[in-house]
């Protein structure tokens, strides 16, 4: 499905602080969605959506999946596609058996019945939000007993739900420090850039909000109500073919030697979500597989790979070349989880001197490559945190440190240089294109000191998020255009001033 103008500026609104949430289906609008399905929204038409499908006793199926008969293979197999999205949670268990027919078989009919499966209980997560967004009292009875659901998101829907009839406030679970570190352990350990974020359990978004925001935008004779409707069509076809998607943290690493013909990056996303769904959905739209280690590997492109660890963990590697992509030793990680990074004694000290509460950090250990900008070289290392601030705003402060003052006081002055050309560039954009509005406040709020051989830098973005890597992208972007393309092979060739 092509995405129109209106629809691209709806989800950069979205994603500018237009409306926050960790869940995909945040992003879909009830209204919208009930009346893509043609259904008129009332408490007494939404409870009977709440009901889950019983598909009876399915062990005797299941054990004949193995059997040592083909004909008794075959019906077992055929029975269990007739139960329908309601086997699911069976078949899910059984393709883990230890019997590989069993494993093989639940397998193949598990990847049938996922699109429909996924449409089914996105719908009753709808439902759900919805009676919560209705405040109606007589919908809690039917709610209450959903708390002890063990499908996906279920409990924690009711409990919103719940929450959102009876006025209280309610906050999502979110990953503890242990898994959050867990997945700092799985990165390379030539990482001489590493992060972290912890996305803020979000609630749904409010459209009419995001519509006064787009509408001064839309070129002239868009429809911005099309533009909706075409957002809530790519939310819908994507929730339905892979269920929703939850996101709690996000861990990065990008090694120390990046360049054009070097170097890689990985991202460790932490959350919920169906891997066997999202895995059926790929191989649906024939995305090649490929393995690591006897890890399956998506490989959307040749240097890149997508490992859909488990419901709750997804890795992405992306390289200069299919040879740079830390492909085995992230499955030999996943396979036995090391307790402790393998990333570099300096790069561990950086990170354990920062405060592991934060909603967001970065920590860099600046590297020949780092350095191939000027206003960088002076640098030795830099860390950048950020603090939850009033308004929902998030409070960011950038150290970078290094050895020679006078160096460090010249770099601070291109990097002031740089932000003041790049804000009256964005301020003229902006006057035409509403989500770089943020942007424009975030570089307003700047404010950077030089200090001996240390700098610090300031500043405060709407939105949490992604907020912290805005000035770190600022740095590395200008660090990129500040450097010639290796078109012939040579040496890349530095140029003075930052873009």
């Amino acid at each position: 499905m092509a995405m129109g103008f209106g629809m691209m500026e709806l989800l950069m609104v979205l994603l500018s602080g237009g409306g926050w949430g960790n869940d995909l289906l945040d992003y879909l609008p009830t209204n919208a969605y009930w009346k893509s399905k043609g259904v008129t929204v009332s408490v007494e038409r939404l409870v009977p959506e709440l009901a889950a499908g019983e598909p009876g006793d399915l062990a005797p199926l299941l054990r004949d999946l193995g059997a040592e008969k083909y004909e008794t293979r075959e019906a077992a197999t055929a029975k269990l596609r007739a139960a329908g999205p309601a086997a699911i949670p069976a078949l899910r268990k059984a393709a883990e058996a230890d019997d590989p027919e069993v494993r093989t078989r639940a397998r193949d009919i598990l990847e049938g019945l996922s699109g429909g499966a996924q449409a089914l209980a996105v719908r009753r997560l709808m439902a759900i939000r919805t009676l919560g967004e209705l405040k109606r009292p007589e919908a809690v009875p039917a709610l209450r007993p959903l708390l002890e659901s063990k499908e996906p998101f279920v409990a924690d829907y009711a409990a919103r739900a719940i929450a959102a009839v009876e006025g209280r406030p309610h906050e999502r679970p979110q990953a503890t420090k242990e898994q959050a570190w867990s997945d700092v352990c799985l990165l390379p350990a030539n990482c001489g850039i590493v992060a972290q974020m912890r996305m803020p359990g979000g609630q749904a978004t409010s459209f009419e909000e995001v519509l006064k925001k787009v509408l001064p935008t839309l070129p002239m004779g868009q429809d911005a109500e099309k533009a909706v409707g075409e957002l809530v069509l790519g939310i819908t076809t994507v929730a339905e073919q892979i269920g929703n998607v939850r996101v709690d943290t996000l861990t990065f690493g990008v090694s120390d030697n990046i360049g054009n013909r070097s170097g890689c990056f990985v991202l460790v996303a932490r959350g919920l979500y169906d891997a066997q769904a999202a895995k059926a959905a790929l191989k649906k739209m024939e995305v090649r597989t490929t393995e690591f280690a006897g890890v399956e590997a998506f490989q959307p492109e040749s240097e890149v790979r997508l490992l859909l660890a488990s419901n709750e963990r997804l890795i992405f590697t992306a390289g200069a070349s299919p040879e740079q992509l830390p492909g085995e030793q992230l499955a030999a990680a996943l396979k036995n989880p090391p307790d402790k990074p393998a990333l570099g004694a300096p790069m561990l000290d950086l990170i354990k001197a920062l405060d592991p509460a934060s909603p967001a950090w970065v920590a860099v250990v600046m590297s020949d490559a780092y350095r191939q900008a000027p206003f960088l070289a002076p640098f030795d290392t830099i860390t950048a945190t950020g603090k939850n601030a009033e308004g929902g705003a998030m409070a960011i402060t950038l150290a970078a440190a290094g050895k020679d003052p006078e160096a460090v006081r010249q770099a601070v002055a291109v990097i002031e240089g740089g932000v003041k050309q790049g804000l009256a560039e964005v301020k003229r954009e902006a006057e035409r294109t509403v989500f770089l509005k943020p942007l424009v406040e975030f570089m307003e709020s700047i404010r950077i000191e030089a200090a001996g051989a240390r700098a610090t830098l300031t500043a405060k973005m709407k939105g949490q998020g992604a907020a912290i890597m805005m000035p770190m992208l600022m740095l590395f972007g200008a660090r990129a255009s500040a450097v010639a393309p290796d078109m012939h092979g040579g040496p890349m060739e530095a140029v003075p001033e930052p873009q």
